[in-house]
């Protein structure tokens, strides 16, 4: 609790004071007085000894809340965002402009005022002497390791331009795969929420008036009947309280899923789940090879490509499996017999082209070739999905109508006789 009000403290000074006012002297003994905005005083030194300038004061600046900036601090940088940076940038450079003239132009086009101030801080970075990974480097949370590790690669090579335009395309790849997948999902959760939601309504404020009817008629009700006035009976007294418990559940098993014991237990539950494990195992390899093949194609060593693409697989079943087989592929073992051991993740296509691709020296091409399978499976199962899951979500409203309608129809009917 302690540290996440610090994290805010710090959060909130760093919204008030983004600037920061030096004076410097050259090498020359000429003084330098100037603002810079930066993250921290350690980073607007480095800046200024990178450009040979020796820092003799160093403060904040002060000024009042800007909730402008406020405001794009909270903002999210989407990943098309990245996407539409990393190809501009990737095309800029290929067009022979300076990293630092690229990063200059594209503060100015990005729409995103958060990337934009971002890119802005990496330009200066990178003007004071920095490589562009180094630089790209602090921030983790909006450049990941894949990121990283192939513009450093890009720049020892000096390929940047080609392994930017490698990203560009694995990162819409992957985009385009979520995409199918959330919409593929979109339509039976909005169903069942609203379900849910209207259920709700019914057994607590609906359903309470005509129970009570039953209530006054001296008649033997059936044992459905007795059960729904039951249910009613709890939720039009305890519904403000069932209603706090749902809110409160969900917000726990959203927090618990996140914690190392609720992903085990949630990651390992999807691979048994029927449907759902073939969709996981499918996207998660798809995934896994699509980003193996553009880290080998960049140039990066085998080993260390199997460490950084560990990290974009969403199952850590599949992240400890990727692990390990760079551990033994460090040592000298091939690369499909680590994955080999692992037939419920990994299936025999992608063991069998890892083996022909390290026969023939075309493991980038191979497994190329694999995601584009994987992707077109995981696109035709998506569009299967949506036309299994309809008729199901309908069937399953109809046998709830049909529960209720049995259930309450009934002792009318029974009441009907009786008065006749």
């Amino acid at each position: 609790m302690h540290c996440h009000f610090a994290f805010c403290i710090l959060t909130f000074e760093f919204l008030v004071m983004p600037d920061f006012n030096y004076i410097a002297r050259s090498r020359e003994g000429v003084l330098e007085k100037d603002v810079l905005f930066a993250q921290n005083e350690k980073a607007v030194a480095d800046v200024l000894r990178a450009k040979g300038l020796i820092p003799t004061s160093i403060k904040v600046s002060k000024k009042a809340i800007d909730w402008k900036e406020a405001a794009e601090y909270f903002q999210r940088i989407k990943l098309l965002d990245k996407i539409s940076f990393i190809k501009n940038l990737g095309v800029m450079i290929k067009a022979g402009l300076p990293v630092s003239k690229s990063l200059k132009i594209l503060v100015e086009q990005t729409p995103n005022k958060k990337l934009a101030k971002i890119i802005a801080d990496i330009s200066r970075q990178v003007e004071g002497g920095h490589s562009l990974s180094d630089s790209v480097r602090r921030y983790p949370k909006v450049f990941s390791p894949i990121f990283v590790s192939m513009v450093g690669v890009g720049e020892v090579s000096g390929n940047l331009e080609q392994n930017l335009a490698y990203l560009a395309d694995q990162l819409q790849r992957d985009y385009d795969l979520m995409s199918k997948a959330r919409g593929a999902l979109t339509y039976p959760i909005v169903v069942l929420v609203a379900l849910a939601i209207v259920g709700f309504l019914m057994f607590t404020f609906v359903l309470p008036k005509l129970t009570s009817t039953f209530k006054d008629f001296q008649v033997e009700l059936p044992f459905m009947t007795k059960v729904v006035i039951g249910v009613v009976d709890v939720f039009a007294h305890w519904g403000i309280l069932i209603l706090i418990l749902i809110v409160v559940g969900v917000f726990g098993f959203i927090s618990w899923r996140k914690t190392p014991g609720g992903k085990k237990i949630i990651h390992k539950l999807v691979l048994y789940i029927p449907i759902a494990s073939g969709i996981v195992a499918k996207i998660n390899q798809a995934r896994f090879v699509r980003v193996l093949s553009s880290l080998i194609k960049s140039g990066m060593p085998i080993v260390e490509a199997l460490d950084v693409s560990s990290n974009v697989v969403g199952n850590i079943y599949y992240q400890k499996v990727i692990s390990d087989a760079s551990s033994k592929v460090r040592v000298g073992s091939p690369m499909a017999l680590a994955f080999k051991k692992n037939p419920k993740l990994f299936s025999n296509l992608v063991v069998q082209m890892m083996e022909v691709g390290e026969e023939s020296g075309t493991t980038e091409v191979v497994l190329s070739e694999v995601a584009n399978f994987y992707e077109a499976e995981i696109d035709q199962t998506m569009k299967n999905l949506s036309s299994i899951l309809e008729p199901v979500i309908m069937m399953v409203i109809g046998a709830v109508v049909g529960l209720l309608a049995v259930a309450l129809i009934t002792p009318i009917y029974n009441i009907t006789q009786n008065i006749g």
